[in-house]
């Protein structure tokens, strides 16, 4: 048995319908059906496409089956290999001298995190997923234009908030993504991302995934 609940988002300007279909079993399993369907023709790249939980720091390590042990991109995969890894949940993140994204896992089959007395663990139900997890809120990397200045280059603004002042938070920030842009930066950091490692709005996108939590004995 199970008890399905049906979720519409709305955007900012009705730029797609993204629907979640949330299925809870009897056993404390929680499955997602996510599924985004743009509604105009005219719509820019999207950067990320996915969801996100967030959990009490006491959940302090990570094991995943996917790429690793370091993180990994679309465009950034040749240094990594499919296994399964570990490790604490505060080392899976680098501090770059500026605030950026980082930490993501890719091709990942499942991910679990654990504290002293519970478990929770996500896996795919159809594609692979890109998922990371910050012991932080995204607002510590999220990128301010009141406190930029251009660059010599004109391509990546410097900001005034450095890697060093990321705060560890009480909550850890899980991203369970079914996809992300790819890094880019060929020729030179700013540079776009090839074409087929940026993610079009113009057509719908789904994806699942199960969160199963269990107690440790």
């Amino acid at each position: 048995h199970e008890v399905a609940l049906k979720v519409q988002y709305k955007l900012p300007n009705n730029e797609a319908n993204v629907f979640v279909k949330y299925l809870i079993a009897t056993n404390g399993n929680l499955k997602l059906e996510y599924a985004f369907n743009p509604t105009k023709k005219e719509l820019p790249n999207i950067p990320r496409l996915g969801m996100f939980i967030t959990v009490p720091n006491s959940f302090t390590n990570v094991l995943w089956y996917g790429n690793g042990p370091d993180e990994s991109y679309w465009d950034r995969k040749t240094g990594v290999k499919t296994g399964i890894y570990s490790g604490k949940v505060e080392a899976q993140f680098h501090r770059y001298l500026r605030p950026q994204e980082t930490g993501n896992k890719t091709d990942v089959r499942w991910m679990q995190l654990t504290s002293e007395d519970l478990s929770l663990k996500v896996y795919s139900n159809k594609q692979l997923l890109n998922t990371s997890v910050w012991p932080f809120n995204m607002e510590e990397l999220d990128f301010k234009s009141d406190d930029a200045k251009k660059s010599a280059s004109g391509l990546v603004p410097v900001t005034k908030k450095h890697g060093a002042d990321i705060k560890i938070g009480e909550n850890i920030q899980w991203n369970i993504d079914y996809l992300q842009m790819g890094v880019g930066g060929d020729t030179s950091w700013g540079r776009l991302p090839h074409p087929e490692y940026m993610i079009k709005a113009t057509k719908p996108y789904s994806y699942s995934f199960t969160i199963k939590p269990s107690v440790k004995k």
